[in-house]
């Protein structure tokens, strides 16, 4: 099928085709209502696309509020070292918007990088992680690589200083010279049977991270909140993230036995390939659900019943946690 005006790029990011002065600042669909009737998949268009960009975004208190989480179009978040949380923020298309903190690269990193086929931008990584990463054959670019796509703002100290934003992002993704995807992004679908409501539930990240999540119906989505430092807004409007669905999905965690700190502080392993549990939250619902990670793109999530777990329209947040660690709902 030939699309000639508005490709639905997976998640719910909506890109028209603009002119060829705009290009690059693609127009993002807002949150959207949600269907709670059980109905068909809607339909999507397969977007062969340029490849994402993946940006390496921290999660410490002092780097709130970040940049730019409202425009991605996957936002995948894991534990990191030390029992802190990292962000993977996933690009469809380079946004408008200024995009930070970058911080560095984990082995999860990796993964994501290789199953999304995409551009990584990233403020470093140990040793190892750079031998990992140079073994991947995908482009990724430090500080000191990106050619000035990465730069240090003055309204923060360093190392929560590191930025990048659109037009750098368009300027990495075209010096990558990578061929288009040629999967598709997660397919919006209406609700299911056997979901439950769910007002608001916590994430357990790890034993100090532990995101809150709220269902905000005149949002149309999930707002959320951090035990330290409260609600979570994106610097660049100063308004409510908002992530039309959660999922969270357990996968194996373990140490690994090799250094992917710059302190010397062995990593954390996720494996992110295979199959598992999940729970998918949307439209106020949460539903039980199981993923699958095909070779590449993004995991499949499957009700009992084998239809398509819900997923509204809008940015997607995948939550990765150990297997039987699901997030408490209330």
């Amino acid at each position: 099928m030939r699309v000639t005006a508005c490709a639905l790029v997976g998640v719910a990011l909506t890109a028209c085709a603009p002119p060829a002065a705009t290009r690059g600042q693609p127009h993002l669909l807002g949150p959207q209502p949600f269907a709670t009737s059980r109905a068909q998949p809607v339909a999507a268009v397969v977007f062969s696309g340029p490849a994402p960009i993946i940006v390496q975004i921290e999660n410490s208190p002092a780097s709130r509020p970040q940049s730019g989480l409202s425009d991605a179009a996957i936002v995948y978040e894991y534990v990191a070292e030390g029992g802190v949380g990292r962000l993977s923020a996933i690009f469809a298309l380079p946004p408008a918007v200024q995009v930070g903190p970058v911080r560095s690269a984990r082995l999860v990193t990796i993964a994501l990088l290789q199953l999304y086929t995409g551009v990584l931008l990233y403020s470093g990584a140990s040793t190892y992680i750079q031998g990992q990463l140079a073994a991947s054959h995908r482009p990724h670019y430090d500080e000191d690589s990106a050619g000035g796509d990465l730069f240090r703002i003055a309204a923060r100290t360093a190392p929560h200083n590191l930025y990048t934003d659109g037009t750098h992002m368009a300027d990495a993704l075209r010096r990558a010279r990578v061929a288009p995807i040629g999967y598709e992004y997660l397919r919006p679908a209406a609700g299911g049977v056997g979901g439950s409501p769910a007002a608001a539930f916590s994430v357990p990240i790890s034993a100090q991270e532990r995101p809150r999540w709220t269902w905000n119906a005149p949002l149309h989505g999930w707002t959320r909140s951090e035990p330290d430092t409260g609600a979570v807004t994106d610097a660049n409007t100063s308004q409510p993230v908002v992530v039309t669905t959660v999922i969270v999905q357990q996968v194996p965690i373990a140490i690994s036995p090799n250094v992917v700190d710059v302190n010397g502080v062995h990593g954390v392993s996720h494996t992110v390939t295979g199959s598992g549990t999940a729970q998918v939250f949307a439209g106020g619902s949460e539903y039980d659900a199981t993923w699958s990670q095909p070779r590449t793109g993004p995991p499949t999530f499957t009700l009992a019943d084998g239809q398509p777990a819900p997923m509204a329209p809008g940015l997607v947040w995948i939550e990765l946690v150990a297997i039987g660690a699901p997030a408490p709902i209330g």
